[in-house]
């Protein structure tokens, strides 16, 4: 075993007490200080009260069709040379261990669910996102959803996060990508979603550094296998947390003392700092005689793995709107399909000029040669109609105006066949 190994091994009960948990604070404040990221936390929060207002008017009905947003994933593990298995070049065990964590957290299907306090257990959600390994690169062919990379340097930190991102990565708006390397200053850390808002687009430098960034030894449970796991963050909840921020989750606490922060989200009880190890239950803060008892089993807090236990259904409504809204979340939706290039009807497109998805696309528009297909908005009004579609549809209304980004309902109408119905949503 190499000797960082060795040393790494030796120490790892003690890295946790000098090596933040998670950097994804820092690191987008650093973004921001370029013109990279013009966009404030403010406008960020403004722009998804709006969506949020807006897509209650939504039929319900039919947004309650969806069961499950299905996200590809790949894990780009950055390794010193190391066999398979080994290292940093961790096993595939491990990599599905935390896929498995990933999907029963955020199901709420987690077994120490059970630990929530009862008072909590009312406000415990249950999030439609899936997380799969992809199964198809970006030139098409099969894959297992694992790329190993020997890396330049044996370890890394927050700084690192170009060279690390440069490694491995594939388009940010079909997949998700995660690095898993070896970080010396903070277990993880990821980049927030953006708001659509004019005149904040950003620049592709952001759109190439889109994902997670997290250490070999926070990922994955000692629940699945004897891995080389941070005795305290060892059943995969780092990733948990982080994949919070992705979707849009705040720090629990605001990141903010004295109770003066806020999470935007109303059923996460008020808190006054992070929270360290795992204390008992209940602990009271913002001020001492507020009703409601500190949520320190929530996800986006910092106590230990094994105290931690629940998303809030404010938080899972949270997620699924940045998910639904967000450019480069939005386009990683995938209808359940065992395979996604056999989908007929796609769910979204992002009509933006960018030259990346930017016409409704359907699989093979002669099966529907001379059918009539007519586009409505959430008001029932039709905006766009055409009989045989050829692929031509770019988010514009039959007048040549760009339409909203929405969602808008179609029926296809093919002589004596039943209707074809369905939902698309255009983002950009």
């Amino acid at each position: 075993m190499p000797a960082y190994l060795s040393m790494l091994l030796f120490a790892l009960p003690t890295i946790s007490q000098g090596q933040q948990r998670c950097g994804t604070v820092e690191y987008n404040d650093l973004l921001r200080k370029t013109k990279y990221f013009n966009e404030t936390d403010a406008q960020f929060e403004q722009w998804l009260k709006e969506k949020i207002v807006r897509q209650k008017e939504e039929d319900q009905a039919k947004r309650k069709q969806i069961i499950s947003y299905k996200i590809q994933v790949v894990i780009h593990v950055i390794h010193n040379g190391e066999a398979v298995g080994i290292g940093t070049n961790i096993p595939v065990e491990q990599i599905t261990s935390q896929i498995e964590v990933l999907n029963k957290d955020f199901r709420g299907l987690n077994s120490d669910a059970i630990n929530t306090p009862a008072e909590f257990k009312p406000l415990a959600g249950a999030s439609p996102i899936e997380f799969v390994l992809a199964q198809t690169d970006p030139a098409g062919m099969p894959t297992t959803g694992i790329n190993r990379v020997l890396g330049t340097k044996s370890d890394y930190t927050i700084a690192d996060n170009t060279e690390i991102k440069a490694q491995g990565y594939w388009p940010a708006e079909n997949y998700l990508n995660i690095w898993v390397c070896y970080l010396t200053d903070r277990f993880a850390f990821t980049q927030f979603p953006v708001s659509t808002l004019r005149g904040l687009d950003e620049s592709p430098q952001s759109r190439l550094t889109d994902g997670m960034v997290i250490s070999f030894e926070v990922f994955g449970s000692s629940d699945d296998g004897n891995f080389l796991l941070n005795p305290i963050y060892n059943k995969g909840r780092t990733a948990t947390h982080e994949m919070g921020h992705f979707f849009g989750l705040r720090h629990i606490w605001g990141d903010e003392t004295e109770c003066k922060g806020t999470d935007y989200v109303a059923d996460t009880p008020p808190q006054s700092i992070l929270t360290l190890g795992c204390p008992s239950h209940p602990q009271k803060e913002c001020p001492v005689d507020n009703p409601n008892n500190k949520m320190f089993q929530n996800y986006l807090d910092y106590t230990n793995d094994e105290c931690m236990s629940l998303f809030t259904q404010g938080q899972v409504d949270r997620m699924v709107k940045v998910l639904e809204n967000s450019p480069r979340r939005a386009s990683l939706l995938l209808p359940l399909s065992p395979n996604q290039h056999e989908v007929q009807f796609p769910q979204l497109f992002s009509p933006n000029d960018d030259g990346i998805n930017d016409f409704w696309l359907w699989k093979n528009t002669l099966d529907y040669e001379g059918c009539k297909l007519i586009i409505y908005n959430r008001f029932g009004k039709v905006v766009y109609e055409v009989t045989s579609y050829n692929n031509s549809w770019n988010g514009r209304s039959d007048t040549g105006q760009p339409l909203e980004e929405e969602a808008y309902y179609y029926i296809a109408r093919c002589g004596g066949q039943n209707d074809i119905t369905g939902a698309v949503r255009i983002v950009r």
